[in-house]
């Protein structure tokens, strides 16, 4: 009887989908942490000081790059979470937005191609070490895989916006542990051009994972849908939004990589690129979760429901603010072992005031990004287009000017001051305007 109801019991229990969302999302990105910090070491010994810089240079594209299906991914989560609140079947939505995504990705992509030879030496022109056939190549490389990862994006989305972001936090992790092995194999290897090599093994599979992703997504969604005209406008219209805020966002917060290549020596990139990895653990983190409310959010505010919106918003923003401090902490005081373990070959030990300034941007980010998603979750961009081209304007400035003056400590600045002057206190008062409304 005991043992009757103890499983009674059990079966009751439920787990919260936003939390079940968020733990498959933090145990992806625990994955790609472990990952990234091996490939970190990997490239370190590898590629040296220059080719590990350059390394840096091209990732940082990632943000630029995941733009080029014009966001109709982005704006697909927003489509199926609302057709799932309203009782309504998503297949045509799906073939639709794959069928516009693939042609937005492969027109970006010839545009980068053609543009390849200026851009590549644009951006690693400065790293002796590199002929300009590597940069060509490399540059190609990085383009072709993530520009890829952004067309198998749409699955994803349509899993997060289905209550199962944990799908969609599981398979980029293991893209990317995956990727970390084929770059160890490369590092072993003679090639003669050892960058575009380790850029290749690195982002296949984090192209090839959710392309193999969508494809059996479109093969369930073709048995009961079809391709719908009447949904191209609608699609194409919010995607745009999306991407034009997504261009505005990639100006505050993609550009520091791009000031350094032509402020900074190579030895700062590479540090620099260490640490926002070893930061990059608490925003993957925080993110996972953010990831998984957006959905929450949107069918939150399409009810109107308020009180549960801002409970939900003050419960985890205090839990990702509290992560940030005790890690920042934890980082301070482990700092030569970390760096020790991750790049002998650099020598390389982070001073602190650098550790503490990344964990105020940080702290800084995570306010941000919380008010930034229930507002997108919303389809509300508008306050995001009036501040962020301001905030793009003073990122790309007090970086520049910061880093001319101040090396690594005034670019950092500059990054944590275009926020406190704009969406810091921009993002609550446009959330807030939308809970004391009175058609609210």
């Amino acid at each position: 009887m005991a043992r009757n109801l103890s499983l009674s019991t059990l079966r009751t229990i439920r787990i919260p989908r936003v939390w079940l969302v968020a733990g498959g999302g933090w145990v992806g990105r625990a994955m790609q942490i472990l990952a990234q910090l091996a490939a970190v070491r990997i490239m370190t010994d590898s590629l040296g000081v220059s080719g590990y810089g350059a390394f840096a240079v091209l990732v940082s594209l990632n943000g630029w790059l995941i733009l080029s299906d014009l966001c109709i991914a982005t704006g697909l989560q927003n489509f199926v979470s609302q057709a799932k609140a309203a009782g309504s079947q998503v297949n045509d939505i799906v073939i639709t937005a794959a069928v516009l995504s693939l042609a937005a990705t492969c027109a970006s992509l010839l545009l980068l191609l053609l543009a390849g030879p200026f851009l590549s030496r644009a951006l690693l022109g400065n790293f002796s070490s590199l002929a300009q056939n590597e940069m060509l190549f490399a540059f190609y490389a990085v383009c072709l895989c993530i520009g890829a990862s952004a067309l198998g994006s749409i699955a994803y989305r349509v899993w997060f916006a289905e209550h199962r972001g944990y799908l969609s936090n599981l398979l980029p992790a293991v893209a990317t542990v995956a990727g970390t092995m084929l770059l160890w194999l490369a590092a072993r290897q003679d090639f003669a051009q050892p960058l575009t090599a380790s850029v290749l093994a690195y982002y296949l599979p984090v192209a090839i994972i959710p392309l193999v992703a969508l494809g059996m997504r479109i093969r369930d969604a073709a048995r009961r849908g079809r391709f719908n005209g009447a949904l191209v406008g609608p699609l194409l219209q919010r995607g745009f939004r999306f991407w034009i805020f997504g261009v505005l966002a990639a100006g505050v917060l993609q550009v520091d990589y791009i000031v350094m290549s032509q402020v900074l020596e190579e030895a700062d990139i590479a540090l620099y690129s260490i640490v926002a990895r070893l930061f990059a653990m608490v925003l993957f983190m925080y993110s996972a979760l953010l990831a998984a409310l957006w959905p929450l959010c949107t069918e939150m505010a399409s009810r109107r429901d308020w009180d549960s919106l801002i409970r939900a918003m003050r419960r985890y923003l205090l839990l990702g603010l509290a992560f940030a401090v005790l890690s920042g902490a934890v980082l301070l005081a482990i700092n030569p072992w970390i760096m020790g373990l991750l790049s002998p070959a650099l020598g390389i030990v982070v001073p602190g005031g650098i550790i503490v300034l990344m964990t105020v941007y940080v702290l800084i980010r995570i306010w941000t990004d919380t008010f930034a998603m229930v507002l997108q979750s919303m389809d509300d961009l508008r306050v995001l287009w009036i501040v962020t081209p301001v905030q793009s304007l003073l990122s790309i400035g007090l970086q520049t000017v910061g880093a001319q003056q101040f090396g690594l400590v005034g670019l950092i600045c500059g990054l944590i001051a275009c926020f406190v002057l704009t969406t810091a206190w921009a993002l609550p008062y446009r959330v807030l305007h939308h809970v004391r409304s009175p058609l609210s």
